[in-house]
């Protein structure tokens, strides 16, 4: 009895002591910031010009984008030349190409749609054309797939390089499921355009992927890793595609990409490069003071695509099914076929079930939508570049 007593009132003062306990949460994780952000490329050749804005968010916000909508965007020369982009998905504005000189110098003004409509406006910088990508290629490595990249300047005069990438990779879900359910007929054959079982999800990079040959003596770069996926991932289960974008930097670029690079992914131990302050070349024109993220660069960017698949690696890969954890087939009878109606909360059909010899299917294995459906993670409309 008198351990029984110590043991309740050992948690009784555990309780209280906890419950005396408050969370500190950082100022820094509160503070609304709402600093302006600006992604793109004023470009000089035949493509389209497209920049992105938006606001920093607070670290235990919601929400992880917040795009900056309605504002006027304009790209001026040092002739006194004006083009104005249009916004063409919220936050983001484009013009297709522009036509611009190569001796001119070109920068980014920026007028915003709150109440104040603060002015933005960027260093005039000239343009940089980017030299064609050798090659995009990849190989097979203990830990995954390394994807490389191989490119140079026969003039000498880039020497400062960034890649950003967008990869796409076919997908399956738990299980595939062979019908469709139909209020009037019960379950009937998913046809071609109603399959569900094999989709396509794009990504694009989050990573910083810089290179320099300003101490070689010629201007190569070669297998430069762009990025590595892991062997147990998803995008290597079936067939993945990345799409290699490649810019050519000015010095002053190439050091506030490299600046960010050290922020944001070199982080974490007393061995790595330590924090310091990311300034770029867009200001706001009335107060010097508040922070503006990124840098507008000018010029033209060129861009390689490889495809690989399955039969191209490791048996065993792509082996990550975290996205499917519970799931499970149900066994759905006849008399049970209402668990298919109602959408995305209930079940599909996936087989027929039969007691023999009786040809008629006695049921339908079953399972929720989140384990059959790959459309709720994906697209099953087939990327135009994707082989047949």
């Amino acid at each position: 009895m008198e351990k029984v007593l110590r043991f309740i009132t050992g948690i009784i003062l555990i309780t209280i002591l906890y419950s005396c306990r408050e969370a500190y949460t950082p100022p820094q994780i509160t503070t609304n910031s709402n600093y302006l952000v600006v992604e793109g490329l004023i470009n000089t050749g035949t493509d389209s010009t497209i920049f992105k804005l938006s606001r920093t968010v607070r670290l235990n916000a919601k929400t992880t984008t917040q795009p900056e909508t309605h504002a006027v965007v304009t790209v001026e020369s040092d002739a006194n030349t004006t083009y104005l982009l249009k916004e063409i998905t919220p936050g983001t504005y484009a013009s297709a190409a522009l036509g611009l000189s190569k001796t001119a110098k070109y920068r980014l003004r920026i007028i915003t749609n709150t109440n104040t409509h603060t002015t933005y406006l960027s260093d005039f910088t000239a343009g940089k054309d980017s030299p064609p990508i050798d090659s995009v290629g990849y190989t097979i490595q203990p830990n995954g797939l390394q994807v490389y990249v191989n490119t140079h300047d026969a003039t000498n005069n880039t020497r400062y390089y960034r890649w950003d990438y967008v990869e796409t990779w076919e997908f399956h879900p738990m299980f595939d499921a062979g019908y469709i359910y139909d209020p009037i007929l019960g379950p009937v054959v998913r046809t071609a355009a109603q399959d569900i079982y094999t989709c396509w999800h794009t990504s694009p990079s989050t990573d910083v992927v810089l290179a320099s040959t300003a101490k070689l003596t010629q201007d190569v770069i070669y297998q430069t890793i762009v990025t590595t996926v892991p062997s147990a991932s998803e995008k290597v289960s079936v067939g993945y595609s990345i799409l290699v974008k490649q810019y050519a930097l000015t010095l002053d670029a190439f050091n506030f990409w490299q600046n960010l690079k050290k922020n944001t992914e070199l982080l974490g131990s007393i061995f790595d490069a330590q924090p310091s302050q990311i300034q770029g070349n867009i200001h706001n024109i009335t107060d010097s003071t508040e922070p503006v993220f990124g840098y507008v660069s000018a010029g033209t960017s060129q861009q390689k695509r490889i495809t690989v698949f399955y039969t191209s690696w490791t048996q065993g890969w792509g082996s990550d099914k975290s996205a499917y954890n519970n799931c499970f087939q149900d066994t759905v009878l006849i008399k049970d076929y209402g668990l298919f109606q109602g959408g995305a909360p209930n079940q599909i059909p996936l087989s027929q079930i039969f007691n023999p010899p009786n040809p008629v299917p006695v049921g339908y294995f079953g399972s929720s939508r989140n384990c059959a459906d790959c459309t709720l993670r994906g697209t099953n409309i087939k990327p135009s570049f994707w082989p047949l």
